[in-house]
């Protein structure tokens, strides 16, 4: 230290001698024994005097002199290392010892950095990349493709293409270095090159929204992932750019684009791009499909549209379902087979010869007609229930509409009876003999003209005085196109069911076999009509008379022969019997339920003679009746 000092005190006084004598100098040197010019950080260096002339023991370095300030913090190690960029004055003191002046020499050196260079790679088709040198830190650059071929003395901004023979990823290495500097730095990034590109193709184009701003979709397949894609649009032949796909990650891909001309047919296709500009090849052309429908006032749907197909078939598709398939050259068709008020959904498809399908908008059409519709045909029958039910025919093809029901009683004027959407209705109190007319309003709101008149079968039925038959009269069937075959008289027991039937000639019928087990007959007419239909009257009911038989007289000898003075009949539920003598007084009293009277009063025998009697019978029904007369008691 002492030495150092003595050191410092000759400089101050000393060192212009020394500068004027001999020329001094010194060096950095690298790990390789190099001399270097330039620095870098985090590399270590030797600095030495020019020529090794001066001991090492009488050398010292100042690493960092701010020129000009007092010398201090000298250090007698030779090897440092910097660890930050920029520029650095280090400051010599060089002592020969002895009667040797000491002096001080000075030298500037540039300490850089040996940052990661910066670089681009653009990934094209076939295999080919192209590398932008972006960084500009280093004098010069050396790339190393990764497939054993390499590039020297690469400038800053240097653009290199590249072509790989095999598929695959390559390591692309970037290293940059500066002129009379050993220090460098690299940068390293994983490339995997592209395959030549399919041409692409558009399997299916779908108008979503038919407007000057529109709204489409492309069903695209064979796609090259990593590659982008345009959707051009051509009117005339010049295609211009309406949508960019960029980087695509699968083959194939839905596309909707929107704010795009759809109201009028246009060619669209796919162009695949990379970054080279590289010249690949295009999808197949597909043009759009631009629909006119409207409904004329005759029940019909026009049915035009415009494309630019060049080969292959449209097909017309009425609510989802094919309705025609078409030449090429076709542009419009006529659908026939609608019907008024109804909304039919048509959309056209263009089948292109390479496969390929384009759908238009799907439009619909509310049918119209000014058309006055067929009238309706009326069907009416009895219930059981004596309800007249009425079926409204509509020609084939009117659906929903309204119907109009009228009625006229016992020949009298028609009178509203209903209205509604329902084509069957029920008359509850149908009163008398009813007919019946209708007519209908279709979607349209074109109104139908009458209906024929169709009025039921009505029954009446009148039972002879002496009880032993029933006279049936009936009004025929009116109103069914085909006319009546046939009719039947039915009788029918409680719950309707038919117990027997006779055919009839005209429309009376006169029944003489009348049912001894039923007080209460019912009637009702069957009418067949041509089609197979049957139609009914409603149902009469005839009730039978209380019949009781009486005997004149009888024997109560023990012969077993009229032995007793017995009621019978029909159609009674019960009686009451009183027997007088020839006083008036009452001899004998009973039931339909107790024994009949032998003849005797109060156990004793009576004599022969006339004795009147007093009968109070109860119908089934619950009508009651009263006979008397006379019997004779013979012994």
């Amino acid at each position: 230290m002492k030495h150092l000092l003595h050191i410092l005190l000759l400089c101050c006084f000393c060192c212009h001698a020394w500068a004027q004598g001999t020329t001094k100098c010194f060096k950095a040197y690298d790990g390789k024994g190099q001399e270097a010019k330039i620095l870098c950080v985090g590399q270590e260096y030797l600095f030495q005097d020019c020529g090794d002339q001066v001991p090492d023991e009488n050398e010292y370095y100042v690493f960092d002199y701010k020129n000009g300030t007092p010398i201090a913090n000298a250090s007698d190690a030779q090897n440092h290392t910097y660890t930050s960029p920029g520029l650095y004055r280090v400051l010599q003191i060089a002592n020969y010892g002895n009667n040797t002046l000491t002096d001080t020499v000075s030298v500037v050196f540039e300490v850089k950095e040996s940052p990661a260079p910066a670089f681009s790679i653009q990934n094209c088709a076939g295999g080919t990349v192209t590398i932008t040198v972006t960084d500009s830190n280093y004098s010069s650059y050396s790339l190393d493709f990764g497939d054993g071929t390499t590039s020297t003395n690469v400038r800053a901004g240097s653009q290199l293409q590249h072509r790989y023979t095999a598929p695959g990823t390559y390591s692309l290495t970037l290293t940059g270095a500066y002129a009379g500097a050993a220090c460098a730095g690299m940068r390293t990034a994983e490339v995997t090159v592209l395959p030549s590109v399919p041409a692409p193709k558009i399997s299916r184009l779908t108008v979503l929204e038919q407007a000057a701003s529109g709204q489409l979709q492309l069903d695209l397949e064979n796609l090259q992932p990593g590659f982008g894609y345009l959707v051009q649009q051509s009117q005339n032949g010049s295609y211009r750019t309406i949508d960019t796909i960029r980087s695509v990650t699968q083959s194939s891909l839905t596309r909707q684009i929107t704010g795009v001309n759809t109201a009028t047919a246009l060619n669209y296709r796919i162009v695949p791009y990379d970054a080279c500009a590289s010249a690949l090849p295009n999808s197949n052309v597909v043009s759009s499909v631009a629909i006119q429908s409207s409904a004329t006032a005759d029940e019909r749907v026009e049915i035009a549209w415009q494309s630019m197909l060049a080969t292959g078939t449209f097909e017309l598709y009425r609510n989802g379902t094919l309705l025609q398939t078409l030449p090429q050259t076709a542009t419009k068709y006529t659908d026939t087979d609608v019907r008024c008020g109804q909304a039919y959904r048509y959309e056209v498809r263009a089948l292109a010869s390479d496969g390929s399908v384009s759908q238009s908008v799907v439009q619909e059409v509310q049918v119209l007609s000014s058309a006055i519709p067929a009238p309706p045909t009326l069907f009416s029958t009895y219930t059981i229930s004596n309800q007249v039910e009425v079926l409204v025919q509509l020609p084939e093809g009117e659906d929903g509409p309204t119907v109009y029901l009228e009625r006229s009683v016992a020949g009298g004027i028609f009178k509203a009876l209903a209205q509604g959407q329902q084509t069957q209705f029920t008359d509850s109190d149908p009163l008398a003999a009813t007919c019946y007319r209708a007519t209908y309003t279709n979607a349209c709101g074109n109104t139908s003209p009458l209906s024929a008149i169709s009025c039921p079968i009505f029954l009446r039925a009148k039972q002879q005085p002496d009880g032993a038959a029933v006279f049936l009269e009936w009004s025929a069937y009116t109103g069914f196109p085909t006319g009546m075959v046939s009719y039947t008289v039915e009788v029918l027991d409680e719950a309707g069911n038919s117990i027997s039937s006779y055919p009839a000639s005209g429309e009376t019928y006169t029944d003489r076999s009348l049912q001894d087990e039923l007080q209460r007959l019912r009637y009702r007419i069957k009418g067949s009509l041509s089609d197979g239909s049957v139609t009914y009257s409603n149902v009469v009911e005839v009730e039978q008379e209380l019949q009781l038989y009486v005997p004149s007289g009888f024997t109560p000898n023990g012969d077993g022969l009229n032995d007793t003075f017995e009621v019978k009949g029909r159609f009674f539920s019960d009686y009451t019997i009183r027997i007088y003598n020839g006083s008036g007084r009452v001899v004998y009293e009973g039931t339909a339920s107790e024994p009949a009277w032998d003849g005797t009063y109060n156990g004793k025998l009576l004599p022969t003679g006339a004795y009147a009697y007093e009968i109070n019978a109860v119908s089934k029904s619950g009508a009651a009746k009263r006979r008397t007369g006379t019997v004779t008691l013979l012994r």
